[in-house]
């Protein structure tokens, strides 16, 4: 197989170049593929006679006529880079000649012509079938003595202002039959590398504006999330991270989903970092530790470039003479050009300019774990413990706010009012505590050997700040995707996953009990909730609707005198938002509802990740099935096959194991809940805005003691329910703006 430019169709020659010349030197063949970016033709030289490839960017081919001089100027001074990244290493694809021309058909393309490879990708040599992979796995030490190459060539780019962004096996190019120590790869597709300035060591840790484009099974946080930071050469550290997993679990990919939105989860994920032992793979401690580092989920614990990564790994695997790379701080200094490689990636070149990394000793051109452990690996800004140390216990820096995985368990613990112990001390702080460097009542200081100069304190507060209401829990706000991709029908009025950002606030722990409502109506301040259950008839036979209404109405709470820690339903939207406004509270939005119900972590359900169960939630199980029969109702499967002992409601905070990781209780089950929002369909791509039909429908979320469908515990499960009905299944719990 030949030059694969990246992921490509099924070519065509939609522009019609075959047969043509171009630049009258360029004799076009053939397509060989397409993709996202561009068309790669495969070209002969006319004067030289020989193959090359031909890429023109059809992603740029639509652009205005006034914007084209700017556009080839940005897209000149790319080729200029890639001219000069592949002229001072063998592993960036060679870049030839770069130009425009006009299609027979009037499309105005930008081409950049690279040489001709015979080979096929990465991709290529990996996959599995059904989850099982197809490769053979492959240690550490393999995979870094395979990809030694590419790593260097890329900490080549970073040393001068380039990243990548788009690192995937579909972009390493192997010239060889086999996949073994000592072949070479070739980087390809730095047709979409942003130029990141480079006035200083420090630009490459600037912000970017740029516009990235990436492969979601192998995006960074930042890709998904820019609230992680920017992109820049430490997005390519973690992608290559992705990729040298897969090389090592013989073909399964380190992330795991099938949508958009699963995927960012899993690149999100706070507890399940992409490292070696998470997958069951046998790495030693400073190995493990240089992974963890590696994808940190905040860009700024992360190592800055290629070169600090691969000397850490290279010392953490015992290489004792390996040759210092250019750091993201050596922009300025001599760059590193290396030639004349041992097969094995280890040998010295023969013409090196060895750099000495910020921290380290004077260079002496020997690279080990001594004299340069994965701490001391980078320039001083990013010097400090990875995320996960195996030796003890070490303070993080304090983090930027996440989206998807924002943090919620600190404000959990701040509104309950839970005191530190001494003993907390000995391990990462949790999130939303203080670290800072100022004041404070404890300190923490690293423990004894610990190499680092630059020490960080923990303070712990003497009093927790409760921004929240007695019995409501503080929820960091943040961004994440609310919604889902699923194509199941009961989730369908929840499609697409789509990102929005919700403000912090306070949520009750649990719903609105019937007793404290009870109190509300007792003084007059809220009216009486019913006794009995209504909904609109809509498309029920009415004696199927009357025979239905007879069974439920006695499960409505008010009034009953053993229920008085059960929820409250049978209440109409309005009632439910009038008890809130009189606790000074409100309704939740729906987005701040599945927020908190999705948790911080990406879960599956607000739980975690387990099935649901009789111990999770009280939802339909056989003693629902057993009832309904009982009642004549038409008969369902249940949620689950056990039995949660309650045919309605149950007390609030029954169900200990179905808490969210905020510590509420009953966000599925139990009863449905009103929200402040009046259902609109989700934004649709593609379809142009209209007037919505005015309805007298309300957002219920969360699901009841009566849900049979598993969709029902899925946190972006949203329904239109009309806010004039009163209902067993529906209650509510009410939300809060923190204190200032």
């Amino acid at each position: 197989m030949a030059y694969n430019p990246g992921t490509l169709s099924d070519p065509s020659d939609r522009f019609g170049l075959v047969g043509t010349i171009v630049a009258d030197k360029y004799a076009i063949e053939k397509v060989v593929g397409e993709g996202g970016f561009g068309v790669v033709f495969r070209a002969m030289h006319r004067i030289w006679d020989e193959p090359v490839a031909l890429k023109c960017f059809t992603a740029l081919s639509n652009a205005p006529v006034e914007m084209r001089d700017e556009l080839l100027d940005q897209f000149v001074q790319e080729g200029k880079l890639l001219t000069a990244l592949s002229s001072r290493t063998t592993g960036i694809v060679q870049a030839r000649d770069i130009g425009t021309l006009t299609t027979p058909g009037g499309a105005w393309l930008p081409y950049m012509v690279l040489e001709w490879l015979d080979g096929k990708t990465l991709e290529d040599f990996l996959g599995h079938a059904d989850g099982k992979p197809l490769g053979p796995p492959r240690s550490a030490v393999e995979v870094f003595q395979i990809m030694d190459g590419v790593a260097r060539a890329l900490a080549l780019a970073h040393a001068r202002g380039v990243a990548h962004r788009d690192i995937k096996p579909a972009n390493f190019f192997v010239l060889g039959p086999e996949l073994v120590p000592g072949v070479v790869i070739k980087v390809l597709d730095f047709g979409i590398a942003k130029v990141m300035q480079s006035q200083s060591g420090a630009a490459l840790k600037a912000t970017g504006t740029q516009i990235s484009s990436f492969t979601p099974s192998y995006g960074a946080p930042e890709q998904f999330d820019r609230s992680y930071g920017a992109t820049g050469p430490w997005t390519d550290v973690y992608q290559m991270v992705l990729v040298m997993l897969e090389v090592m679990r013989g073909g399964l990919p380190a992330l795991a989903g099938d949508a958009f939105m699963q995927l960012a989860f899993a690149s999100q994920h706070p507890d399940r970092r992409p490292t070696p032992r998470t997958f069951g793979i046998e790495v030693s401690d400073a190995v493990e530790a240089v992974f963890q580092r590696a994808v940190a989920l905040q860009v700024s614990d992360r190592y800055a470039s290629m070169a600090e990564f691969w000397m850490a790994l290279a010392a953490a695997l015992g290489y004792r003479d390996y040759a210092p790379l250019p750091t993201g701080d050596a922009l300025t200094s001599t760059i590193t050009t290396v030639t004349g490689m041992s097969g094995m990636g280890m040998g010295p070149s023969t013409a090196r300019a060895v750099t000495t990394l910020p921290g380290a000793p004077p260079s002496t051109g020997v690279a080990s774990p001594t004299a340069f452990p994965p701490d001391l690996i980078g320039p001083p800004t990013m010097r400090g413990p990875p995320t996960v140390n195996s030796t003890g216990p070490r303070v993080r820096r304090p983090r930027a706010r996440g989206s998807i995985v924002g943090y919620v368990i600190g404000g959990a613990l701040l509104a309950a009012g839970v005191a530190f112990a001494v003993v907390q001390l000995l391990r990462p702080p949790t999130p939303g505590e203080s670290v800072t460097g100022d004041t404070g009542a404890a300190v923490v200081p690293p423990p004894s050997g610990d190499a680092t100069t630059d020490t960080k304190v923990a303070v712990v507060p003497a009093t927790p700040p409760t921004p929240c209401p007695a019995g409501m829990v503080l929820i960091e706000g943040g961004r994440f995707f609310m919604g889902t991709d699923a194509g199941k029908a009961v989730l369908a009025m929840a499609r697409p996953a789509h990102k929005v950002e919700v403000a912090r606030f306070c949520i009750d722990s649990h719903e609105v009990t019937t007793e404290d409502y009870v109190k509300c109506s007792d003084k007059g301040e809220c009216k009486r909730a019913f006794p009995e259950s209504f909904w609109p008839q809509g498309s029920m036979k009415k004696s199927e609707w009357e025979k239905a209404r007879a069974a439920f109405s006695p499960l409505c709470n008010f009034g009953a005198e053993d229920r008085g820690r059960h929820p409250i339903n049978c209440v109409m939207w309005a009632q439910a938002s009038e008890y809130c406004k009189v606790l000074g509270k409100r309704l939740p939005s729906e987005a701040e509802f599945e927020y908190a119900a999705r948790g911080s972590d990406g879960r599956v359900y607000p739980w975690g990740d387990a099935p649901p169960s009789e111990r999770h939630l009280n939802g339909c199980g056989q003693e629902c099935v057993d009832w309904r029969a009982e009642q004549g109702l038409p008969a369902v499967a249940p949620l689950y096959p056990g039995s949660d002992a309650y045919v309605g409601t149950a007390p609030v905070g029954s169900f200990p194991e179905g808490r969210t990781q905020a510590g509420l209780f009953d966000l599925v089950g139990n009863v449905f809940e009103w929200t402040a929002d009046p259902f609109r369909a989700y934004p649709q791509p593609d379809v142009p805005a209209g007037v919505e039909p005015v309805t007298n429908n309300r957002v219920i979320r969360g699901g009841a003691f009566n849900s049979f469908e598993p969709e029902h515990t899925d946190p972006a499960l949203r329904l239109p329910y009309d806010a004039d009905a009163y209902t067993h299944g529906i209650g509510f719990r009410c939300a809060a703006d923190p204190r200032s």
